[in-house]
């Protein structure tokens, strides 16, 4: 394991993506970890470190408008040159240059919330450069779509507007102290329906996915998550798991039950690379 580096990947549109990495003393893959709206890539380094010491190389990516990216783009929030279409595309990019530095390891792709609905369609385009597809605080994403300003109101009284993210209040208060988190006030929310839609047979049969959630995330919780799990097995894909957490909320990799999250995502990886 070592600490992260950074390196830039330039997309179709010329906008330069910060990219961190991890890498593992001995790797026996690669993941690509895809962030979720109004955060950035460094958020995920205590998952990167648990990755390493499994024998995975793990990189994230700040999308466009996001942290060091959306800095160097000019500001938090705009996506830049053809909005979602050429943020998904930004995202492959990272994916195509990362894969080619490991073409001997397989490709995992991993996405969170936005991120997982980046990688939703990613699957639809690119199913075939990926070895396995990992989907954390996901739901079958299709409209009409729930308004973000009641993603709390289930948590009400709440201490912070983001209580919805995780249990673990320490965590819940990094985030609203971090100037790279909290969702844009320039985000073009309509651009949403772009990535919505089930999965359709152009996802290769034999990728293997695994889908996980907490019950009561506002975003997919149970029943958001089995709704997902059962489209992709509606296109014949047989290799789909779905975790579900009791009582966890949003962000299972910032949760009171992470250790236990992040080992069996681990036990996951180990029988599907």
């Amino acid at each position: 394991m070592t600490e992260p580096d950074s390196l830039t990947v330039t997309d179709p549109d010329g906008v330069a993506i910060s990219v961190r990495r991890w890498l593992a003393a001995a790797p026996k893959a690669v993941v690509h970890i895809v962030h979720g709206l109004g955060e950035h890539a460094a958020r995920y380094e205590r998952l990167a470190h648990a990755l390493n010491a499994a024998g995975y190389h793990a990189y994230a990516d700040d999308h466009r408008g996001h942290g060091r990216t959306g800095v160097e783009m000019g500001g938090i929030g705009p996506l830049g040159p053809r909005g979602m279409v050429g943020t998904l595309d930004a995202v492959h990019a990272v994916s195509e240059h990362v894969a080619a530095e490991y073409p001997e390891l397989p490709f995992v792709l991993l996405g969170h919330s936005w991120g997982s609905f980046l990688a939703q369609k990613f699957a639809l385009q690119w199913g075939d450069e990926l070895d396995a597809l990992v989907l954390t605080g996901t739901t079958l994403l299709m409209p009409p779509f729930r308004d973000m300003a009641t993603f709390n109101d289930d948590f009400e009284p709440a201490a912070t507007p983001s209580d919805w993210l995780s249990r673990d209040t320490a965590e819940v208060a990094k985030y609203v102290a971090d100037p790279w988190c909290g969702f844009p006030t320039d985000f073009p929310y309509d651009e949403m329906a772009v990535l919505a839609g089930p999965p359709t047979s152009e996802v290769p049969s034999t990728l293997p996915v695994l889908i996980m959630n907490g019950s009561v995330d506002p975003v997919g919780g149970e029943s958001g998550g089995h709704r997902l799990m059962a489209a992709y097995r509606e296109m014949d894909i047989d290799d789909v798991t779905f975790l579900c957490y009791l009582d966890a909320r949003h962000e299972l990799f910032n949760e009171t039950n992470r250790a236990e999250v992040i080992e069996d995502l681990v036990d996951w990886l180990d029988t599907h690379t």
